[in-house]
């Protein structure tokens, strides 16, 4: 691999097995999230790139960028994600609350960093629910930022997995967290259901 990648304007290097950030897209990203969610992005990109790469997928650089950038809306006050939800994405205001995030990210992608590549955007939307019929990308990051290292339990049986084989990697994922949400007897939502009917049934 060359020494860098052109991923829209954004520009990575790779240094001693590390990948160098383009300094505007860190800036950005720092500008939206505190410290603990920032190394959180940091930790679902890299692993969603080593995913990427162990299962030879194409241009795993989009699998970094995407998770890199996947939790950008999680800080926006309540009343603008309010705001955005009902002019853009109306159709999910039923959702809990806690998902709109996922949506304010696309919503400031496509018009703060002007991105608009369907996959990348749908990744980002379906990052907390899920769905049905998910790309390879979706469903990559979705997996990374459920079981990414620093999270608060051993998930390296489930990391094994995704980098031997996503598809079945990310089934194991879904039954995890189907079984965390009815144990916490957290709210359902529609998308989430969706996806359980689709990949577990």
């Amino acid at each position: 691999m060359k020494d860098f990648v052109i991923f829209y304007q954004y520009i990575f290097k790779f240094e001693d097995d590390e990948i160098i950030i383009d300094p505007f897209l860190v800036d950005y990203v720092k500008s939206h999230l505190n410290e603990r969610r920032y190394l959180h992005s940091l930790s679902v990109a890299k692993l969603a790139y080593n995913i990427a790469i162990s299962n030879k997928l194409e241009n795993p650089i989009k699998y970094y960028f995407t998770g890199f950038i996947h939790d950008i809306g999680k800080y926006i006050s309540e009343e603008d994600s309010l705001k955005i939800m009902k002019e853009y994405y109306s159709q999910y205001l039923d959702l809990p609350k806690y998902a709109f995030h996922a949506f304010i990210g696309a919503y400031l992608l496509k018009n703060e960093l002007k991105i608009d590549d369907k996959e990348i955007i749908d990744a980002i939307i379906y990052h907390t629910t899920g769905n049905k019929e998910l790309s390879p990308l979706a469903m990559i990051i979705f997996a990374s930022d459920k079981i990414e290292p620093t999270r608060n339990y051993d998930s390296s049986n489930m990391i094994e997995m995704m980098l031997k084989d996503y598809r079945s990697g990310f089934k194991e994922v879904v039954k995890e967290v189907e079984l965390f949400l009815k144990d916490k007897e957290e709210e359902n939502n529609r998308l989430s259901e969706m996806m359980y009917e689709y990949y577990l049934k």
